[in-house]
């Protein structure tokens, strides 16, 4: 039986990594990265969760990225330390953007091989063969996937582009030939099976960056994801065509450019560049910034730059920020927030909700996924790489080509899958969750302490500093009470001793004798709650310090 494991979870755009357990060999598939929601405070990104394969390792006979996106490969450097002797395959790009990567973290492993499509890899019980795909990065693929259960077609992000930026078309022949000889499984990505017809090619992108440039009196600044190489290149040849130099702000953008640069595709002189520290220097018309932070992120250049916060570029009247992207779900209202800031700084914020030519996905529609099962021809459909409403999309497209429901898997966030040589059927779910990285810290903050975020970020807390008698702890000698985000300091005087009075009173009229300091401390705590809701319908945290003097 080979067992199919989303560490990121179904039902989830990012934090892509599967693993595929075949009795006693596990091949892992992609390691991105996620976007925290905005209650999720002080987050910075999602990883997958490794736990279940912690005691695995031993295992892994590989581990294999389909394409350069951060969802797919952003969350190597908290997982690769993890299994220091694993080989991680990839075509090309994807391959050098991970090594460029990588090289900046310290003692981290860089075991990485160039998967070239086509060519079957072996890994254990495992043949691997990697096909072309459109995408909107370079050297994107999806995998046929030889097993002793079956053939299974990993159809990670794809698009059926055939006017693709880098002239390289979708191998459709060649999934074909795998469709004729048999597959058992096709997992494929499913984000835009809700909208009808084909996904626009990126060219038809090149008439919309020429007009939007043309009207821009000044800066011109264009947001994407940071690693969408084509649309760089479309800003770029409107950029020169327009007399702008190039400004880069964001460290992964730059690093993405670089690399793609250096590999050749991106072909523009290196004249046309410009350090982002002499763009105040030159005259606006002529600037054109490419700037990393399109879901909204506080902490990117685009997050910096709607705060007036940018070391290097201030927006001002007459300025163009173009969103080249759609909001990935969860981040919707962060991107909202950005570009109310940016207007009011007195750009023109061009963006998708206001113009539908701004931006073409990478992702299939109905027909592209109609096409793809067509090609496949699998015996079971399983649904990835979009939310459940995405999923349950996906299944009624499959319905419409006549597959039934036992045919298609709809596995909630943390199920697995069985594939068995007859049969492909849902299994039990597994302890996943989702893992936060907050600066240096990685899976330390769960949902208690996220609690405790938000709770101090909508109520504010408070300090109970209680001195007690040593010798008879029900007798408090002092007690001073300090809030902060709570009430108006000013303000809080008369609140805050009333509550202390109220902690004095419980604690002394307490019947059973007080034997430790713990249960002052739970005294202080259930009477301040009481007392601050009946007076302000609050909830401050409440945190008692007992000292025995």
């Amino acid at each position: 039986m080979l067992k199919i494991i989303s560490l990121g979870g179904f039902g989830n755009v990012t934090s892509n990594m599967f693993a595929y357990e075949l009795e006693d060999e596990i091949l892992l598939i992609d390691c991105g990265i996620g976007f925290p929601s905005e209650d999720m405070l002080g987050i910075d990104i999602l990883i997958p969760d490794f736990s279940y394969l912690k005691d695995k390792v031993h295992k892994i006979k590989g581990l294999i990225l389909t394409h350069g996106h951060e969802d797919h490969i952003g969350a190597l450097p908290y997982i690769l330390p993890q299994i220091p002797n694993v080989t991680v395959y990839a075509s090309k790009f994807p391959a050098h953007l991970v090594m460029e990567k990588l090289a900046e973290y310290q003692n981290m492993p860089k075991t990485i091989q160039i998967l070239n499509p086509g060519t079957p890899l072996h890994l254990g019980k495992f043949t691997i063969t990697s096909v072309r795909i459109s995408h909107s990065i370079p050297d994107s693929t999806n995998l046929i996937i030889q097993t002793l259960v079956g053939t299974i077609y990993h159809g990670s992000d794809f698009k059926v582009d055939f006017t693709p930026i880098d002239g390289v078309l979708p191998e459709l022949g060649k999934i074909a030939e795998a469709g004729n000889r048999g597959v058992h499984l096709l997992l494929s990505d499913s984000l835009g099976s809700d909208k009808p017809g084909y996904t626009p090619s990126e060219k038809t992108l090149n008439s919309m960056f020429d007009r939007e440039m043309s009207s821009c009196e000044g800066k011109f600044i264009m947001t994407t994801m940071g690693s969408n190489i084509s649309r760089f290149g479309q800003v770029i040849t409107a950029a020169v065509k327009h007399g702008r130099r190039i400004a880069i702000s964001g460290r992964s953008m730059e690093r993405n450019i670089k690399v793609a640069l250096n590999l050749g595709y991106l072909k523009v002189p290196q004249s046309v560049f410009v350090d982002l520290k002499e763009v105040k220097k030159l005259p606006a018309k002529n600037i054109c910034v490419l700037m990393a932070g399109a879901m909204g992120q506080v902490e990117s250049a685009m997050g910096r730059l709607g705060l007036g916060e940018h070391r290097d570029i201030e927006v001002k009247a007459g300025d163009k920020v173009l969103f080249s992207s759609t909001p990935i779900p969860g981040t919707e209202s962060d991107v909202e927030n950005l570009i109310n800031q940016l207007t009011e700084l007195g750009a023109e914020v061009i963006h998708s909700g206001i113009s539908s030519d701004l931006h073409v996905s990478g992702h299939p529609h109905q027909q592209e996924l109609l096409l793809m099962m067509n090609l496949v021809k699998p015996k079971y459909l399983l649904p990835m790489g979009g939310t459940y409403q995405h999923m349950v999309s996906y299944a009624k497209l499959a319905k419409s080509m006549g597959y039934t429901a036992d045919k298609i898997l709809l596995p909630k966030h943390s199920q697995t899958i069985e594939v068995y040589p007859d049969i492909v059927k849902l299994g039990p779910a597994l302890p996943i969750r989702k893992i936060m990285v907050d600066g240096l810290g990685v899976g330390d903050v769960g949902n208690v302490v996220l609690r405790d975020r938000q709770m101090l970020a909508k109520e504010g807390m408070v300090v109970a500093v209680i001195e007690v008698d040593q010798n008879d702890l029900s007798k408090i000698t002092n007690i001073e009470l300090i809030s902060r985000g709570f009430v108006f300091t000013k303000e809080a005087g008369d609140l805050l001793n009333h509550g202390a009075q109220e902690v004095t009173k419980a604690v002394a009229s307490r019947k059973d004798k007080i034997d430790s300091d713990r249960v002052v401390k739970s005294i202080a705590v259930d009477t301040l709650e009481k007392f601050f809701f009946h007076k302000t319908a609050r909830r401050p945290m409440i945190l008692p310090v007992v000292v025995e003097v």
